[in-house]
């Protein structure tokens, strides 16, 4: 028995029928909350939004650097407090964050300070997604774990993950609306505001997963050191983890550059539609993702998928004319299905104890990599091209994230 773990004697345990009964709506709900919280009507001009309120391109992008900063500082203790709080109090507590950090976005055009208003919104938005990092996909196998459907997880987390893109993708088709009825982008906050009190109410419905064991009081430092140890310690965890930080620094820093390729090769009016094309495909490649998995199995498609999305994506940036925007768009299927692969990857191999806190770390440290690679793609831009920085960027990461996959699959197919 592992210290500072007490076993739940049976008579404490619900009786299984009234826990699955209840437990069945959380992969919905969890579904729809995650709709409502990428259903933001500023956010496929974001860049634009907060660049008319500071005045400067990059004050503007500041805001999404302390963003990125906040998340990486808030990350491990928050991952802690999951798995100490339960993982349907920390879900509450980050959309209620969310909803904060947006009302400071919306009053920031008001104010006399409004990019310290601006900071303080991307304050909150880091700690809200520092607190959904581990705990929303730990409560989702949690949940399956219960109904006795550990096999459905890579199914679950791409639905999930699929309305999440749908929501994206709709906000670009209604910003270009709002935008073309003359409404403002202070506007375009204040109206997202209640999609995100939707998704505090679909919180609110959720049922605390059951544990099969009590924790006993002890320093959430420890509990981080166990956490960090067991990564470690499982060379297959050690090395997707490693990949993982990798990719997403990459992946992220380049996401949200993209827009500067976009502006070269398109009208700059026609950035959000390309942001609706994007997430509808990739809506589309996490629902459907789970039947792939399950098709070829879950390290198969993380091996074979992000060399082939790479390549995509590669063609597209050397290409660096009218149709890279379209090849780039299909670039979102891949990202669905190695991101949903992933995942599964990761919460096979996660302990129970530190489910969440360990999928704090691997985001900690993901998050400090973006912040790296977000440098160095403007260094490298602004003595190149965006297109130069993108394929830099792209190679330096295929390279390693690849060697690495190729190196699980061999070991563990």
């Amino acid at each position: 028995m592992e210290r500072g773990v007490v076993l739940m004697p049976p008579r404490h345990l619900p009786r299984a029928r009234t826990i699955d009964r209840r437990l069945t709506r959380n992969i919905p709900l969890l579904a729809a909350n995650e709709f409502f919280a990428e259903l933001r009507f500023y956010m496929p001009v974001a860049v634009l939004v907060f660049q008319s309120i500071t005045g400067s391109y990059t004050a503007g992008m500041s805001v999404f650097a302390v963003v990125s900063f906040m998340l990486a500082i808030f990350e491990i203790p928050t991952g802690v407090l999951s798995d100490k709080w339960g993982r349907r109090n920390t879900l509450i507590v980050g959309s209620v964050a969310e909803l904060a950090a947006v009302a400071c976005y919306a009053a920031a055009p008001s104010l006399p300070h409004s990019l310290w208003m601006l900071y303080l919104g991307a304050t909150f938005y880091g700690f809200a997604g520092a607190l959904f990092s581990g705990n929303n996909h730990a409560m989702v196998y949690e949940t399956l774990i219960a109904l006795r459907r550990t096999t459905e997880t890579g199914k679950a987390l791409g639905r999930i993950s699929s309305l999440g893109q749908a929501g994206l993708a709709l906000s670009g088709v209604a910003a270009m609306a709002m935008l073309w009825m003359g409404m403002s982008y202070q506007m375009l906050m204040i109206l997202s505001l209640g999609s995100l009190i939707a998704s505090i109410t679909l919180s609110l419905f959720t049922i605390e997963p059951p544990q099969h064991y009590i924790k006993e009081d002890h320093h959430p430092w420890q509990h981080m050191k166990t956490a960090f140890q067991a990564i470690v310690k499982n060379p297959k965890l050690r090395l997707l983890s490693i990949a993982s930080m990798i990719r997403h620094s990459g992946g992220e820093s380049a996401y949200y550059f993209t827009p500067s390729f976009i502006d070269s090769v398109w009208p700059s009016w026609l950035t959000p539609l390309y942001r609706t094309l994007q997430h509808s495909l990739g809506a589309a490649g996490f629902w459907f993702a789970g039947l792939v998995m399950k098709r070829f199995g879950a390290l198969k498609v993380l091996t074979g998928v992000t060399i082939i999305g790479d390549a995509f994506a590669l063609a597209a940036y050397a290409l660096a004319s009218v149709f890279s925007p379209v090849i780039l768009m299909s670039t979102q299927l891949f990202y669905a299905l190695y991101t949903t692969a992933e995942r599964t990857v990761q919460q096979e191999n996660f302990t129970d104890q530190q489910r969440s806190t360990m999928g704090s770390i691997i985001s900690f440290g993901g998050q400090i990599a973006m912040g790296l690679a977000s440098l160095g793609l403007g260094l490298i831009a602004d003595t190149m091209t965006p297109a130069a920085a993108l394929i830099v960027v792209l190679v330096f990461r295929s390279v390693i994230v690849n060697s690495i996959y190729w190196k699980l699959y061999k070991r563990h197919r």
